[in-house]
């Protein structure tokens, strides 16, 4: 529970800076989000009908699936925009090849028995059905104790070892991955101690222009790294076998293709 003083510089620094998933470049989490949501920007409004969104949250994605004619949000925790709430290791509320796509962004990593998640996925997303995932790679633990695991683009391949992998996007790199770390470290030290949080507020005006100049440098070292080895996050995505011989595929999904 956020104090008052707390409550008030999460308002100011969201006006300031922008709220998720529209951070401005001087927010200390930009590098962590610019690449994710940019591609997400170029692959949800190519799904079609009905898209389940597992982690849901308060459904940050929503605009981007324009093309959705229902997007159904499921979460383990009660919120304004759950559609349903689930119980861990139970099986969802819904019939056998229910969804013409899933989507699931940053919460994988959160779930300690994966291997059932993606047995649902598996039994309720349509035959030949898209399935966007997204997840951490070089990323400090978060959301504890629910931080379980790490994902590199190698078994992000295999984790729907049955369905085509159609595309797979490292996202950032060296510069930004290195950048996010520091940030981030900064922010939970400080947040660390009421001495650190006021510390924190009143420092607000200096590191508003360092966050900006650290993002950028790290945006642009980003440039010239070539290696695909220190990214941060991983976006693939996955098409379920299909029952039948492939049809024409004008009024069905599409995840993006490289």
């Amino acid at each position: 529970m956020k104090s008052r003083l707390g409550a008030t510089y999460v308002r100011i620094y969201d006006t300031l800076c922008g709220q998720h998933p529209n951070l401005k470049p001087w927010h200390f989490q930009w590098l962590d989000s610019v690449y994710f949501i940019s591609d997400l920007a170029e692959v949800l409004p190519t799904l079609r009908g009905m898209v389940l969104d597992v982690g849901c949250g308060n459904k940050p994605y929503k605009q981007l699936l324009s093309n959705a004619s229902a997007h159904v949000g499921i979460d383990v925790t009660m919120g304004d925009d759950v559609d349903y709430v689930i119980t861990a290791s139970e099986p969802w509320p819904f019939e056998d090849s229910h969804f013409d796509n899933i989507v699931a962004t940053q919460v994988m990593e959160h779930v300690a028995d994966y291997e059932f998640v993606l047995g649902e996925v598996r039994r309720t997303l349509k035959p030949g059905g898209c399935a966007v995932f997204t997840f951490p790679f070089l990323y400090n633990e978060h959301g504890a104790p629910d931080d379980y695991q790490r994902f590199t683009v190698h078994k992000a391949k295999t984790l729907l070892a049955d369905f085509e992998v159609e595309s797979v996007r490292h996202q950032g790199g060296i510069g930004s991955t290195i950048t996010i770390l520091i940030l981030n470290w900064m922010d939970a030290s400080l947040n660390l101690t009421f001495p650190g949080r006021i510390a924190k507020a009143l420092l607000l005006p200096v590191s508003i222009p360092l966050h900006f100049f650290m993002n950028l440098t790290g945006w642009l070292v980003d440039r010239i790294d070539r290696t695909n080895e220190f990214y941060s996050n991983v976006m693939v995505c996955y098409r379920s076998p299909p029952s039948t011989p492939p049809q024409s595929t004008d009024d069905q999904s599409t995840c993006d293709k490289p």
